[in-house]
């Protein structure tokens, strides 16, 4: 599997389609973390999401066990926790609407990222 940043991915986007149309996998990153995993559409349409969890729990547990490190519980604690908010069918928390800002430009004109983002560049 061929690990890439976001700004590679984006040069390379032909290049990046082509190696996943001939069965490679492909993880992007951003800031060295894993965002993204580009495969063929046979490959997620292929499987359930059940067997997907029951033909590969290594995964499934090293997920939990990361979650539950993020979380400050134990991994007994994480599950116990999961199957809580599933049994109470908590309904998942709405986030806030995105309000875009419309900027009229001129031609010739500079843009700055707080007036793109409204920030300061973090």
């Amino acid at each position: 599997m061929a690990v890439m940043t976001i700004s590679e991915a984006r040069a390379a986007l032909p290049e990046v389609l082509n190696r996943v149309a001939g069965g490679e996998e492909i993880t992007i990153t951003r800031h060295g973390r894993p965002v993204a995993v580009v495969v063929r559409p046979d490959i997620v349409w292929h499987k359930s999401g059940t067997d997907v969890v029951l033909g590969e729990t290594a995964p499934l547990v090293a997920a939990l066990r990361e979650r539950a490190r993020r979380h400050g519980r134990s991994l007994q604690q994480e599950v116990r926790s999961i199957l809580a908010a599933a049994e109470a069918d908590e309904p998942p928390a709405v986030l806030p609407p995105i309000r875009l800002k419309t900027v009229r430009a001129t031609a010739g004109s500079r843009w700055f990222r707080a007036e793109i983002y409204g920030d300061e560049g973090r």
